[in-house]
């Protein structure tokens, strides 16, 4: 059985500078909802764990991202905007099937005496909850920028009893130096923090680099609204809730994870790092596509 994990959050609102974001969206030229409804929105935030979070750190660490994919769909959530985040926001929900199919293409593809990676590993639950019940001798790295997010990852392989086949490096993704190291390499988070298109081409170079000839890399990106462009992949996507998803993550939160790319722009990058790509597996709403690609 699943356990949700603690971990200590500020509860004071002092930590968010409430009266600045107001001033902002209050100045603001143009808005994507009306300016009292953003500005109610912004107050709400205000009032859960995961709102305060968001709106001090434009984005989210391993504790938090296992909350919103992991334990958050499962619990009784009082607040009804966190309750809106958790189970109707389009990236967060995109998200949510993301991770299950990154678990299911992982899961197939398990051999013995594999050396499998997550980058960045977050609380590696990518990794630590798969079933090795028929694989032998598999290796499980956790690589990551953060120390508490290591950490958090460590006690999560101690929860899942993978502690004996799982290692954890603090290294940054852009500076691997690991040539040529592992069978399999599962990534989401990077690409989409990084609007700079070369950056991102030079990630998925350490990313080939790092896996072994033959290797196999997992990844993800998110895919631009109808609004940004028109090659947009988006279905079924409620549009009010399209629209205060923009509110939130881009007029108040400013979210750090703005870098959307189309397939055809993140098949380009892939294939100039080296990739072959394998598949591209779209979400029901269009949102968050996993592609798989390979090390000639």
């Amino acid at each position: 059985m699943d356990t949700v994990i603690t971990h200590e959050v500020s509860d004071k609102f002092a930590e968010v500078d409430l009266f600045s974001i107001e001033q902002r969206l209050r100045a603001a030229k143009e808005l994507t909802l009306p300016l009292e409804e953003e500005v109610s929105l912004l107050y709400q935030m205000a009032e859960f764990e995961l709102g305060r979070y968001l709106l001090k750190n434009r984005g989210l660490n391993g504790y938090w991202t296992a909350y919103w994919l992991i334990h958050g769909p499962k619990l009784q959530l009082e607040h009804p905007l966190e309750d809106w985040l958790i189970n109707h926001a389009p990236y967060f929900m995109g998200s949510q099937k993301r991770f299950q199919i990154f678990a299911e293409e992982t899961q197939k593809r398990l051999r013995d005496g594999m050396t499998v990676a997550s980058l960045p590993c977050g609380l590696m639950d990518d990794l630590v909850r798969l079933d090795l019940s028929d694989i032998k001798d598999v290796n499980l790295v956790g690589i990551d920028i953060d120390a508490e997010s290591l950490a958090l990852a460590a006690k999560n392989a101690v929860d899942h009893g993978k502690v004996a086949c799982t290692k954890f490096i603090q290294a940054d993704a852009w500076n691997l130096n690991m040539p040529n190291a592992y069978d399999l390499l599962l990534s989401n988070g990077l690409n989409f923090y990084e609007r700079d298109d070369a950056r991102v081409v030079e990630l998925y170079k350490q990313f080939f680099k790092a896996l072994k000839p033959g290797g196999t890399l997992i990844t993800s990106f998110i895919t631009p609204s109808p609004a940004l462009s028109k090659e947009s992949s988006w279905i079924n996507v409620n549009p009010q809730d399209a629209l205060k998803q923009k509110a939130v993550f881009a007029d108040i939160m400013q979210g750090r994870w703005t870098a959307v790319r189309t397939e055809a722009t993140t098949r380009q990058q892939l294939e100039e790092a080296g990739f072959i790509i394998q598949a591209v597996i779209y979400d029901p709403q269009g949102v968050f596509p996993t592609i798989i690609a390979e090390k000639p």
